[in-house]
């Protein structure tokens, strides 16, 4: 064949394939296919390429002595040389629709992806070299969060990438009250490593592993049986498609976006302003420690403390456990660690602030978590041996602090209406004082004198809902008169006294309370069980 009709023929097959799903033969350090550059938008290939095909083309068929080496300018380097992927590259259809999509349609967006991409990514890059994974697996965590460890989905997934918390768990991430290490890029990131790796294992493909990541490895292993098929491409398109479009679109996603990460200029994000890298010293901390004294410590705003440790969810470091490596800005661990030595233990430990309630009738852990203004998953946390189906009226159940009165905001709807809809002003009552005691809360406090919540808040000139043991309240409780039907009157001390009405027994009053039969009659030196409408029961609170 002549050296025109190489010529012709290459440059139609470069222009044909331009269009058309394309990969590579050569082969990165990790085993996967690594191919050669890709241009920019417009998906054309340059003479450059054209030149490259067709010395390739003519060293496979031998006739390596008509190939003309074409020179570049000084200090100007082949693209082909300086662009490198260690994960497979194709590029169809799909790859440039998204390629156009993130030129067009989020531009914004994906610019500040690119600039976040700047802390991150060295360190992501590195972890995934110690599991033996292609570095390029880090523009997995591009599309998923755009390198946000604040990143929260309908999943829910959280942290840079993106885990459930059931896959999170799995491997090895610490996800509580305290901390969620989902949200910590470098925790996170040995654990997507260690994921990807076992998914690749069982899939043999870097895309399908990709997939599995997205949807899980049992709907792609499904989803390969159904196709009787063994690669992405397969089973991601036909006319009745089995994995959700989200999955389809997953890999051509990550292609594209590795693609314009590696070359931005060329597809129009110019002038990007990459973060500085996140570089840090690990000093240990005891248990309980306040964020705030450490941030001081340190001698940085507490936002900075919480941009190095996004896993903290708190104030504090978790109160139980070992030593915890928190992350200072580098070059401040000795200094830290002998301010931080020489400070008294007590001064360094942040307030905690939990308080115990006690379990009523009614009461399941989603209305105590409501009334507190704190989320089931919190409380759950915080009370690990509790089984939220077995619940007994007496049972201690510890809270964490809530936020103050816009928790009690939140709560409102949880109160009876009845208890609600009360007057708010003290004409027709009678003032008394109640001293707190533990278990106490404010709502129960209110359903006991059958008065308002907020009428206590505001009689007390409070806005918290938080009470301390011992405190005193000022109440304003229905007077004779303006009690009618109600069969409930508090005395000095802060006791109940119970009248007892028809249909009532030990039982019926032990649960409105959250008492017990043996209690009330021991209160009240009963020998039986026997009560009469009429009798009035002293309620120890």
């Amino acid at each position: 064949m002549h050296l025109k009709s190489i010529l012709a023929v290459a440059c139609l097959a470069m222009l044909a394939a331009a269009g058309c799903a394309t990969t590579t033969s050569q082969t990165s350090q990790t085993g996967s296919p690594e191919p050669t550059v890709i241009t920019g938008k417009p998906l054309k290939p340059s003479q450059e390429e054209i030149s490259a095909r067709v010395a390739q083309e003519l060293r496979d068929l031998g006739e390596k002595e008509m190939v003309t080496e074409k020179k570049q300018p000084a200090g100007q380097a082949d693209e082909a040389e300086t662009v490198t992927y260690d994960i497979p590259i194709v590029i169809n259809s799909r790859v440039e629709f998204f390629i156009e999509y993130f030129q067009t349609k989020v531009p914004k967006r994906f610019r500040i992806w690119l600039s976040r991409s700047g802390r991150y990514l060295p360190m992501m890059r590195a972890i995934l070299k110690e599991h033996g994974l292609p570095e390029d697996l880090v523009y997995l965590a591009l599309i998923e969060s755009g390198f946000s460890c604040q990143a929260y989905s309908r999943a829910p997934a959280v942290g840079p990438w993106q885990f459930i918390r059931g896959t999170g768990k799995r491997y090895g991430l610490a996800i509580n009250y305290w901390v969620d290490e989902r949200r910590d890029p470098v925790k996170a990131t040995h654990a997507a490593a260690r994921y990807l790796k076992d998914l690749h294992d069982e899939f043999g493909s870097w895309y399908l592993a990709a997939a599995a990541y997205n949807a899980g490895e049992g709907k792609v292993r499904r989803a390969l049986k159904r196709y009787n098929a063994d690669d992405f491409w397969s089973i991601s398109q036909g006319r009745r498609y089995y994995l959700k479009s989200e999955t389809r679109q997953y890999v051509p996603k990550m292609i594209a976006a590795a693609i314009i990460a590696k070359e931005p200029d060329k597809y129009g994000f110019t002038d990007i302003q990459y973060e500085q890298p996140m570089v840090f010293d690990v000093v240990k901390v005891h248990p309980g420690t306040s964020l705030g004294v450490a941030a001081k410590l340190a001698g940085i705003k507490s936002k900075e403390l919480n941009d190095l440790n996004p896993e903290l969810r708190r104030w504090a470091i978790p109160p139980t456990g070992g030593m915890y490596e928190l992350r200072i800005p580098q070059g401040g661990k000795a200094s830290f660690e002998l301010a931080y030595a020489q400070m008294p233990v007590l001064k360094r430990k942040a307030r905690v602030g939990s308080v115990t309630v006690q379990v009523h009738r009614g009461d399941t852990l989603g209305r105590i978590a409501k009334i507190h203004g704190v989320s089931l998953n919190d409380l759950m946390a915080i009370n690990p041996n509790l089984d939220p189906r077995r619940l007994r009226i007496g049972q201690s159940v510890v809270v964490p602090p809530g936020s103050g009165y816009g928790s009690m905001q939140v709560a409102q709807d949880a109160y009876p209406r009845t208890h609600r809809s009360l007057a708010t002003s003290p004409r027709g009552s009678r003032k008394i004082h109640h001293t707190v005691k533990s278990g106490d809360t404010l709502w129960h406090i209110a359903r006991s004198y059958n008065i308002n919540w907020r009428d206590i808040l505001r009689w007390n000139g409070r806005n918290s809902s938080r009470l301390q043991v011992g405190q005193d309240l000022v109440l304003y409780v229905p007077s004779a008169k303006a009690e009618g039907k109600v069969d409930t009157q508090p005395t000095q001390s802060g006791d109940l006294i119970h009248v007892v009405k028809r249909g009532d027994n030990l039982w019926t009053i032990g649960r409105r309370y959250g008492v017990t039969p043996n209690q009330l009659k021991r209160w009240n030196n009963l020998r039986s069980s026997a009560i009469a409408p009429g009798d009035k029961l002293t309620v120890k609170r």
